[in-house]
């Protein structure tokens, strides 16, 4: 049976070819300002620079085809929470959201994902050091049973 991991990963591998990932070497090992779920992530690295947290907010499946090899609609978000360094103003997180929605216009299609709209949702706020812009991807993706 497919499932939404196959939605995961396509939006998941979309997403990291996004050309403002940055990456450094830390003792040897390339690491990049992404954090991905139950992935470790310093995020001590970014201060200066900023982040991404990445998250998928699955809806629940509904059939739209009969039988047992009928389609499935996997509807959801895949949000994407730049963080910017605080004191800095919004043009650093307004640039990146700008460049997300280059990237994932409505009507983009990624592997058989579509792409619905993109928005930044109500802001997150402040953490002690750190600025924080949720934005949504709304997708959809019509996968077989």
């Amino acid at each position: 049976m497919a499932t939404d991991a196959i939605v995961e990963t396509t939006l998941f591998n979309a997403f990291a070819t996004f050309p403002l990932i940055k990456s450094k070497t830390v003792s040897g090992k390339t690491v990049k300002n992404v954090y991905w779920p139950n992935e470790p992530f310093d995020r001590s690295l970014w201060a200066d620079d900023g982040w991404y947290e990445v998250d998928l907010l699955p809806g629940v499946p509904e059939q739209i085809e009969f039988g047992t090899e009928g389609r499935n609609r996997w509807v959801g978000l895949l949000q994407i929470t730049i963080c910017t360094p605080l004191g800095r103003g919004k043009a650093m997180a307004n640039a990146r959201y700008e460049a997300l929605a280059s990237i994932f216009k409505r009507g983009a299609f990624f592997s058989g994902v579509e792409i619905d709209g993109i928005y930044r949702a109500d802001r997150d706020g402040n953490d002690e050091d750190h600025y924080r812009l949720p934005v949504r991807i709304e997708y959809r993706a019509d996968i077989e049973n």
